[in-house]
């Protein structure tokens, strides 16, 4: 009795087996559309952190050349991941106007 209960457990639960696999094209267009929407949440955030560290070692350069090259470099780092978190937003529209 005992392992027909442990057996009948996920439908009692009302429990469904995960596949593995997408069924419909939709669910891949979602899953693309929520993988670009975190990465371009994270690669943003990092781009902001990285302008405000620059900025921070702009402001405490106190004249010193290195230093100002340093930050004008992570500046131009910085506004290059913005651009490719921009593009991460926009691609998966892009490939979704294809298949409209």
């Amino acid at each position: 009795m005992f392992a027909l209960s442990v057996l009948l457990a996920p439908s009692v639960a009302l429990a469904q087996p995960a596949s593995g696999t997408p069924d419909d094209p939709q669910d891949i267009i979602d899953l693309i559309n929520k993988a670009s929407g975190w990465f371009f949440a994270f690669i943003m955030a990092l781009a902001v952190i990285m302008l405000l560290y620059a900025a921070f070692l702009y402001l405490t350069a106190a004249g010193s050349e290195e230093r100002v090259a340093r930050a004008k470099t992570t500046i131009t780092y910085a506004v290059i991941g913005i651009a490719v978190a921009l593009l991460a937003g926009g691609i998966p529209r892009i490939v979704q106007s294809f298949f409209d």
